[in-house]
């Protein structure tokens, strides 16, 4: 096998390469990622304004991922619609379907924390724009509550859609480099197949190769007159090669 046997071809690729499947897995995550980042927004906006109260570390993630999401539908639509049969192109959509999987399990990771209270503020702001604080506000705190149920469901969305596309390179990535292993045994024996045809097929036509002769040096042959002369009577002539007789016919 060549050095390059586990890369699988390009024709082949673009064969079991699902299209559909992955261009509705491009407009998933491109409603998904909006819906997130819209959320993620109300989250920021109403914990620093309205609740007084700061999570750094969740409030940056969810930007950090959105921008991951943004990047994996973008790159999915391209090789969907310009580049099927680009093995290279797909992995590289494939790394970034691993990044929005990864981040989308820390950002359900912070989600479930905060909607179980195990989620622990950096620190309580006290500004102009701050309206009250967390303890006071039930009702802005249970709407908190279910936006961050809503970004959690995004997220979910998000996880499931890119391991779904992992799922699908592996399954063509594989059966391509398969496809590719078998397509020269299955050349070979076709050709085998169609050789036993020609030759012994019923109704097809037979070619059958005669063997070339050797080739015999010219030989001089040196005849002898016969002086002996009878009225109506033919010359013969012996060849000393082959034995023939040739009879010489003479006219005056």
């Amino acid at each position: 096998m060549g050095a390059n046997s586990y890369w699988p071809n390009g024709q082949s690729w673009k064969h079991y390469w699902p299209v559909s499947i992955i261009t509705l897995i491009a407009v998933l995550q491109l409603f998904v990622s909006f819906a997130v980042v819209g959320l993620h927004i109300a989250i920021v906006t109403i914990g620093l304004a309205s609740l007084c109260v700061v999570f750094m570390s969740w409030y940056v993630i969810g930007f950090v991922g959105w921008g991951i999401f943004i990047t994996c539908w973008i790159s999915i639509f391209c090789v969907s619609c310009c580049n099927r049969s680009s093995v290279a192109c797909a992995t590289y959509v494939m790394i970034t379907n691993v990044l929005a999987f990864i981040f989308a399990a820390v950002l359900i990771s912070f989600d479930n924390k905060f909607i179980n209270g195990q989620l622990t503020a950096d620190s309580v702001m006290s500004s102009i724009g701050c309206i009250t604080s967390y303890q006071n506000t039930p009702n802005m705190a249970s709407i908190f509550v279910g936006i961050t149920k809503g970004q959690l469901a995004g997220s979910v969305i998000m996880l499931v859609s890119s391991l779904l596309f992992i799922a699908i390179y592996i399954y063509v990535y594989i059966r391509a480099v398969l496809d590719d292993e078998h397509r020269p045994n299955d050349a070979l024996r076709w050709a085998g197949q169609h050789a036993t045809n020609q030759t012994s097929g019923y109704g097809m036509s037979t070619q059958h190769t005669v063997p070339a002769l050797p080739l015999q040096p010219a030989q001089t042959v040196h005849l002898k007159p016969n002086n002996a002369r009878y009225d109506n009577q033919p010359q013969r002539i012996i060849c000393p090669s082959c034995g023939a007789t040739v009879e010489v016919t003479e006219q005056f």
